[in-house]
């Protein structure tokens, strides 16, 4: 059952007659226009994943535009909300949305804002994932290996000898 119109309160068009918004639960959720449907969270961050076909800084930039509208929604930021995204997509073992978050992980190591634990944890996993072909699996590996080396050398501490 979705949730009427007067406390529904869509922010941003996902496509396809959806929205982001607010329920009225005060959560942050997805509907159509004159109807709310269900939470984020409760979904899964599954109708986040469309954005995913976009590049993340147009989508961020949506967002942190909007996110007045969506800051009392239970996450608290743009940022937290993509990483919940892209989070529920590599879990999801579906190929495609694997695909499509290991975009988006790309673009968010070289953002400010993101957990980048969170986002080499994410790349250690698609690197090792059987639902990704050899050439992303390979692709990641050699990602990852060149962001945990510059991590380290921010951080201070010497290069990783080579195996």
């Amino acid at each position: 059952m979705g949730e009427d119109l007067a406390t529904w309160r869509p922010v941003l068009p996902r496509g396809n007659g959806a929205w982001i918004g607010i329920l009225v639960s005060g959560r942050i959720g997805v509907g159509v226009a004159g109807e709310g449907r269900g939470s984020l969270e409760g979904s899964g961050f599954v109708p986040m994943w469309p954005f995913m076909e976009r590049g993340l800084s147009e989508c961020l930039g949506e967002f942190r535009d909007r996110w007045d509208a969506l800051a009392d929604g239970g996450i608290a930021s743009p940022e937290r909300l993509f990483e919940l995204t892209v989070s529920s997509a590599v879990e999801s073992r579906r190929p495609y949305w694997m695909q499509a978050a290991a975009s988006w992980l790309v673009e968010m190591q070289a953002t400010s804002g993101f957990d980048q634990a969170l986002v080499h944890s994410l790349i250690r996993r698609l690197s090792a994932s059987p639902e990704m072909s050899q050439q992303w699996r390979q692709r990641w590996r050699r990602a990852l290996e060149g962001t945990e080396v510059e991590h380290e050398n921010r951080s201070g501490y010497p290069r990783k000898p080579p195996s």
